[in-house]
């Protein structure tokens, strides 16, 4: 296990490599829920970048000083960035600096300013949590002419390249594609395992690589649950941070039903309604923290949601499956002993596989429906189900045990036009075709991650 401080690769690195080469003059806007690593990853790539010309403005820690940036007329940008300059106490040029707002949403003015830096010489990047929360009553408009990407939780992927099994990573995906039985599949499988306690929250993660110590990866992805309870309860918010908590600490149970996973308000609270529950239901998804997954009853391409009266068809899921993993209660030392886990429920399991695979699919902006022939989840419910770009739709199920059966997938498949369907378990790669020409590709759980590539 890698020892010491360490820098853990991410994904989204080459798409800021990419804005910054190309020469693209306008903001880059990186957004996500907290603690999924922005401030890390735009700093250290912004120093590859730009070196000594980075320049941070670290709105978190000294916002009433930084805010005085801002006074007065937001577009008269030599104002901002002579005071920019005058608080850093560095002199600043377009042709070197890359100026790094962190946690820009803490400051409405500087929020939108960021439009003003659209093609001006100016490159600026900038990090912001609770974006879609904390602009809702805000009496600026959320700024124009910026290029924006999303920051999610760590995947599989990146779990195994902050464990230097880069080539294990790279193998999954090649298997993924040729279905041929992997040689390492149960040392794989022992990494999905621990990914499912440690989850992809950087700190966590880097507390594990560095202490190997799952108890303090526990109080950390405790510190992530009370700072996110904190957030949702803020009585600023302009929600009910009683009802948002009581669906936050929901979902476990939720999750965990052994007939279909479907959101039930009730299930929030004795006579939960959705007129009081759905708005704090929006803001934990709009905070990122919570992943809606909704019913199509489609097998053709587009994919559209299933609209009853009620709006009430739906799952929900924590975007990071470590922390859904804490809010269980259950020791890592059990679930990870091959000989304790069979005491856990099937449903437990399932709850965390299902949870991770929405984790999976969501990280590479795949967007996902849940599938039932009809209201009754008896005659067949398919987890997944999405479209590509040849607009072909694609299943998927999720089994968590090593015994699996796909009557619900060859429901889907039989009436649709998909080109093949995905069973996740816990076996091996394979590959079947039925008698019908309909192609199943079966792949490991850990190999959610090359979904959609």
């Amino acid at each position: 296990m890698p020892q010491g401080s360490i820098y853990m690769e991410r994904k989204i690195e080459d798409a800021i490599r990419a804005w910054f080469k190309r020469g693209d003059m306008h903001p880059l806007l990186i957004s996500g829920a907290r603690r999924t690593g922005k401030t890390s990853v735009i700093e250290h790539v912004g120093q590859e970048l730009a070196g000594r010309g980075l320049v941070k403005l670290d709105f978190q820690t000294d916002l009433e000083t930084i805010e005085r940036i801002f006074d007065g007329p937001t577009d008269d940008l030599n104002r901002i960035t002579s005071r920019i300059a005058e608080y850093k106490r560095l002199a600043l040029d377009p042709e070197h600096a890359l100026l790094f707002f962190d946690e820009v949403q803490l400051s409405e003015k500087a929020l939108n300013s960021l439009r003003f830096f659209a093609d001006s010489p100016w490159r600026v990047i900038a990090s912001g949590s609770l974006l879609g929360v904390t602009t809702k009553n805000r009496q600026l408009p959320f700024p124009s002419g910026v290029r924006q990407l999303e920051m999610h939780p760590m995947d599989f992927e990146e779990f195994l390249w902050a464990f230097g099994e880069k080539p294990m990573a790279n193998a999954i995906r090649e298997h993924a594609r040729s279905c041929e039985p992997y040689v390492l599949h149960e040392r794989a499988l022992d990494l999905y395992h621990r990914f499912l306690v440690v989850g992809g929250m950087p700190k966590p993660l880097r507390e594990w690589l560095e202490t190997g110590s799952l108890d303090v990866v526990m109080d950390e992805l405790a510190e992530i649950d009370a700072t996110y309870t904190a957030d949702m309860t803020d009585p600023e918010n302009g929600i009910s941070g009683i009802s948002a908590k009581r669906i936050w600490d929901s979902l476990p149970k939720q999750l965990l039903r052994a007939s279909t996973k479907k959101f039930k308000y009730a299930d929030v609270v004795r006579g939960g309604r959705r007129s009081r529950l759905l708005e704090p239901l929006e803001w934990l998804e709009a905070a990122g923290i919570v992943t809606r997954n909704e019913l199509t009853k489609d097998t053709r391409a587009p994919l559209s949601p299933y609209n009853d009266e009620e709006g009430s068809y739906f799952k929900v899921y924590v975007a990071d499956t470590g922390v859904m993993f804490k809010k269980f209660g259950i020791a890592p030392s059990l679930f990870l002993d091959t000989a304790l886990v069979a005491q856990l429920s099937s449903d437990f399991r399932g709850a965390l596989a299902e949870n991770f695979v929405m984790q999976s699919l969501r990280a590479n902006s795949i967007k996902t429906f849940y599938w039932m022939p009809d209201e009754d989840s008896s005659r067949g419910e398919v987890d997944f189900i999405f479209q590509n770009d040849r607009a072909e739709v694609v299943p998927i199920e999720v089994k968590s045990a090593r015994n699996v059966r796909a009557r619900s997938l060859k429901h889907l498949m039989a009436e649709g036009s998909s080109p093949y369907a995905i069973r996740l378990s816990e076996q091996n790669f394979s590959r079947n075709t039925s008698e019908a020409g309909a192609e199943l590709r079966a792949l490991p759980l850990y190999a959610a991650f090359a979904i959609g590539e």
